[in-house]
C-alpha cells in the first residue's frame, strides 16, 4: 500500500528535503503546507493516512493542528517533527494524540520509520506524563500570532474567536509568564520554548 502523506513545515528547503526523502522511501507526498492554517485546510481536503507536522508552525502550531486532527479526522495519523528535545513538548504531543515525535536532528531513517509505524496504526510516543508547557493551547496560539506581528484583531479573525476572548488569553499568558509588556511576553514565551519567533525584531504594541 502506498502511504499518502502531507508535510507541513514553514521552511521551504526543509519541506523539499522531507518530500525527497519520503518519495525515495516509497511514500506518496500529496500535499505541502507552510503554516498550520494551510495544513489544517489541506488535511481536511486530502485526508492522507499520515500528516507530518512541524511542532511550531506559524498561525496554528503543529500541536493545535494535531489536536484538531485527533478530534475531527480520526483516520489521519500525525507524526511531529521538532527542534525541541524537551519532555514538556513530548507531553503536549502525547496529549494531542501524536503517534511519534521525531527530532530534526534524528536523521531521515527515524522519520521514515515513524511514518511507517503511524500508517500501521502504532503509537510509539509514550502516554502523557509530567507537566506540559506553561501556557494553554489557545494562549500559545495567541502569543505566537502576536510574535508574528499580528494585532489582536487579526488573531481573533485567524482563530475565529471574539477580540475580547483573545485579549483575555493574552492577559492570562502575561500573568503566567510574569510579563509586563507585549515584547516581554514574546521574549518570555520564546525563552520558555513555548513559541518560535520568525526573526528577531520588535513586536508592535497590540
Amino acid at each position: 500500500m502506498c502511504v499518502r502523506v502531507v508535510i507541513a513545515d514553514d521552511h521551504g528547503v526543509v519541506r523539499a528535503g522531507m518530500a525527497a526523502i519520503l518519495s525515495a522511501a516509497g511514500f506518496q507526498v500529496v500535499g505541502e503546507a507552510e503554516d498550520g492554517s494551510a495544513a489544517w485546510s489541506l488535511l481536511r481536503q486530502l485526508r492522507p493516512q499520515v500528516a507530518v507536522l512541524d511542532a511550531s508552525l506559524p498561525r496554528l502550531s503543529g500541536l493545535e493542528v494535531a489536536r484538531r486532527v485527533a478530534r475531527r479526522l480520526p483516520d489521519v495519523r500525525t507524526v511531529m517533527v521538532s527542534m525541541y528535545d524537551d519532555p514538556a513538548w513530548r507531553t503536549e504531543a502525547a496529549r494531542a494524540e501524536v503517534t511519534d515525535y521525531v527530532l530534526k536532528g534524528d536523521g531521515p531513517q527515524a522519520l521514515v520509520e515513524a511514518i511507517q509505524a503511524a500508517a500501521r496504526g502504532e503509537k510509539r510516543l509514550d502516554s502523557a506524563r509530567g507537566e506540559g508547557l506553561p501556557l494553554t493551547s489557545r494562549e500559545r496560539e495567541v502569543v505566537q500570532l502576536i510574535a508574528e506581528g499580528h494585532t489582536l484583531r487579526d488573531a481573533a479573525r485567524i482563530l475565529c474567536r471574539a477580540p475580547a476572548t483573545v485579549r483575555a488569553h493574552k492577559a492570562s499568558a502575561m500573568r503566567k509568564l510574569k510579563a509586563h509588556s507585549t515584547n516581554a511576553l514574546v521574549q518570555a514565551a520564546t525563552d520558555a520554548g513555548v513559541i518560535r519567533t520568525p526573526r528577531a525584531r520588535e513586536v508592535p504594541g497590540v
